[in-house]
């Protein structure tokens, strides 16, 4: 690897010192001129932000790490100069009185060799140099159990598919109304394909679920109507059924994050840095589309030297830690090859995951102090290094050529759990819920409606104190027998109930057939204790006593 990294060096020198490829050769008063202006020994600082730059002191000496510090060597080797560490107090971006824009502002160093943050409200500190790579910020969290897709039903479509569906079948019920309406008034025939409109929009609604209807169509147009709604179903019930089919069988692994609006409408707490990138952002305002994750808890990691074990820990509660995408790619593949080499299962080594999507985007560079004379002789050679990839390699060079631990585990065994049918229980419960309410209301109606009838009906003052004094009395109507049967159970006088019982003769008695006014009668007492005359002419008269 040494080997390699000297040939790589000597290829640098080579081709940045002897190109020719349409360009002016360099002369030695132009390199010599160069050379003067950078200092034989230079004073850098740099923070802890592994694998990207690090300090650390080796024999009483602050040694660098990372990427930085790599290019850092390529460029004293070829600009011919040594350099001194002078770490920050705070480990921070800072401003005038602290952290590293604080050294670059009071230029008690030349250059910070970091990945620093391209940001407008930097320059009043700094300038930078040419830009070394893209930061792409993200969030790193703990693996859910299950995909946060909630239910398999209603994921073959997509938003706006499901709002064309729900829009077609409340339209298309009253066009058919309009155009049977229609025609019925330019024939001016009644019977002619008239249909209601709540029988239109049965039709397309029992046709959605291939259920049978009632109304018939006699004309062509409304049979052409009929069939485009019956093709529309038919295909739009086949994509769905193949497309739930394959997502029951492999679905896609989802998360419940992911973009930042989630964040905050979920209420998630996250923790990131403290001074760093995200946290300058929000102190000073920069975007309103990050200044959003103020609304929620929030919590800073102030540990810069052996953060993992901080970030771990907060990511078990739940928490989510913000970040470099390339960062967390290498603590996630660190943390894999740790539980590995511990003989953790397979299943359980993939503990975190990163969400695919990126919440803020910035550029990173070294920095110079305001007006600096390095900048545009390290540039150039930056400039080199950049182009032919070497930031890039390096990058790549300590992360696998496979994705570790990704998104999509692709597990071979898929057994439906109830978060992939779990809408179609909430549908059912929700119509069992609707059913019951409807009953209830039903109900309501019925026995208003009745309580109504029977108000009125006895809205009559005698018959309510009739109802009244006989409320404790039976109302089945009762035959009243003679002393003769031994059956009786009171006398009656009919002389004093009804005008008709005037012609009764003397010895006439209750429960005893009569002869009044040339017929033969039975007396009986009514449901309201009134006393009735029952015609004898044949022997289905006795039934004539339920019917009063």
């Amino acid at each position: 690897m040494h080997n390699f990294r000297q040939f790589l060096l000597g290829i640098f020198i080579l081709t940045t010192s002897h190109s020719t490829c349409g360009q002016n050769v360099t002369t030695t008063d132009e390199q010599s001129s160069v050379k003067s202006m950078i200092p034989a020994e230079m004073k850098i600082t740099s923070w802890n932000d592994m694998p990207f730059s690090g300090l650390v002191q080796e024999n009483g000496t602050w040694v660098g790490k990372g990427y930085a510090f790599y290019l850092l060597e390529l460029l004293s080797s070829k600009l011919n100069f040594t350099y001194t560490i002078i770490p920050p107090k705070q480990h921070i971006l800072g401003n005038d009185r602290s952290g590293i824009l604080s050294l670059l502002y009071e230029r008690k160093v030349d250059m910070a060799v970091a990945f620093l943050p391209v940001l407008p409200e930097m320059r009043r500190y700094c300038t930078f140099s040419i830009v070394l790579d893209q930061s792409e910020l993200t969030v790193l969290m703990k693996r859910p159990q299950e995909s946060a897709t909630g239910s398999g039903l209603l994921t073959p479509f997509n938003q706006t598919v499901w709002l064309l569906v729900l829009t077609a079948v409340l339209v298309v019920g009253p066009i058919i109304y309009i155009f049977a309406t229609f025609r019925e008034k330019l024939w001016k025939k009644p019977d002619f394909e008239n249909y209601s409109l709540f029988s239109c929009v049965w039709f397309v609604y029992s046709s959605l679920l291939k259920q049978g209807t009632n109304i018939i169509a006699t004309t062509d147009s409304t049979r052409i109507l009929f069939a485009t709604w019956w093709i529309f179903i038919l295909i739009l019930t086949s994509f769905y059924t193949a497309n739930l089919t394959a997502f029951l069988t492999k679905p896609q692994f989802t998360l419940p994050i992911n973009n930042l609006q989630d964040i905050v409408r979920k209420g998630y707490q996250w923790v990131t840095y403290k001074g760093r990138i995200i946290d300058f952002v929000l102190s000073h305002h920069i975007t309103d589309e990050l200044s959003l994750l103020n609304t929620v808890k929030y919590q800073y990691i102030t540990s810069y030297e052996y953060p993992v074990k901080s970030i771990f820990n907060a990511v078990e509660k739940n928490k989510l830690f913000l970040g470099d995408t390339h960062y967390l790619q290498s603590l996630i593949f660190a943390d894999y090859i740790n539980k590995t080499r511990e003989g953790v299962l397979h299943q359980k080594r993939c503990t975190y995951v990163i969400m695919p999507g990126t919440i803020f985007v910035t550029s990173r560079a070294f920095a110079f102090p305001v007006n600096s004379t390095l900048e545009k002789p390290f540039n150039k050679e930056l400039r080199a290094l950049v182009e032919s990839g070497i930031i890039i390699r390096e990058k790549l060079k300590n992360l696998p050529l496979a994705q570790t631990c990704p998104l999509d585990l692709r597990s071979t065994e898929r057994q439906l759990s109830f978060s992939d049918l779990s809408l179609t229980f909430k549908v059912m419960g929700a119509g069992y819920l609707i059913a019951t309410v409807i009953f209830i209301l039903e109900w309501m109606i019925k026995w208003t409606m009745n309580s109504y009838k029977r108000r009125k009906k006895t809205g009559r003052c005698t018959l309510c104190c009739k109802w009244k004094r006989r409320s404790n009395e039976s109302v089945t109507p009762q035959l009243v027998y003679t002393k003769k049967n031994h059956l009786f159970n009171k006398r009656v006088n009919l002389q004093n109930i009804s005008p008709l019982y005037r012609n009764t003769p003397p010895d006439s008695t209750p429960g005893k057939k009569h002869n009044i006014n040339g017929r033969d009668y039975y007396i009986v007492i009514d449901r309201y204790g009134d006393q009735r005359l029952i015609p004898i002419r044949t022997p289905s008269a006795f039934l004539f006593q339920y019917t009063v």
